[in-house]
């Protein structure tokens, strides 16, 4: 008869062991977290990139500014004058416009003219063709302005300038157009050109030109 006390064998010894696969489920829940971590921060990252070159583009590339016109190399080409007891001239006046057009688009303008004023009354002109820019460009076309005093109301000053020798013009002009980009913007702009111009009537030559 078998001992009653004789005791079992000895359960293996890893019967409460767990395998690699009980902890497989944690480690692959803690994995796919850091990978949905991750890219939430790439979004997030590319998404505020996107802004801020949208934010550039829309400064720089998409943003339209008035183009710049000025009066330059005024030539005098024709000159008759009396003098400070009889004081009249007529003139004639060559020079260029330039229209330097800054925008990342092409302006297109309309024809326009050139005012001359001497002493706020007007004297004469020119006319300007109208025509296109180029992006980033600057386009120089040449006018011929003819000025005279004989339209002249009030001349009264007249004779105090031909003594100095000097006579002082403002030359005015207005262009109206559009800035075309990149086919989705068009904008209107009105460009104002306003010069001092001084002629010497002895050496017959303009002696300045200031432009605002």
């Amino acid at each position: 008869m078998a001992d009653s006390n004789q005791s079992d064998p000895l359960a293996p010894a890893n019967i409460y062991g767990r395998s690699d696969q009980e902890f497989a489920p944690s480690a692959t829940k803690g994995s796919n977290r850091e990978r949905s971590s991750k890219c939430l921060v790439y979004t997030l990252a590319g998404v505020v990139l996107l802004c801020i070159v949208s934010l550039a583009f829309a400064l720089t590339v998409l943003r339209t500014e008035s183009p710049e016109v000025k009066l330059r190399s005024p030539a005098v080409k024709n000159l008759r004058h009396g003098n400070s007891s009889w004081p009249s001239f007529n003139i004639t006046i060559t020079a260029d416009i330039t229209i330097k057009n800054t925008n990342f688009g092409r302006f297109k303008f309309k024809d326009s003219t050139v005012s001359v004023l001497y002493r706020d009354e007007k004297i004469g002109g020119g006319r300007i063709h109208g025509g296109r820019v180029k992006a980033r460009e600057t386009k120089q076309t040449n006018i011929t302005i003819e000025v005279s005093s004989s339209g002249l109301v009030h001349s009264k000053n007249m004779s105090s300038d031909f003594d100095s020798g000097i006579l002082r013009f403002i030359s005015f002009a207005k262009l109206n157009g559009n800035v075309h980009v990149m086919g989705i913007i068009k904008k209107h702009k009105k460009v104002v050109m306003n010069c001092t111009v001084s002629l010497h009537l002895e050496r017959r030559v303009i002696d300045e030109i200031n432009c605002n």
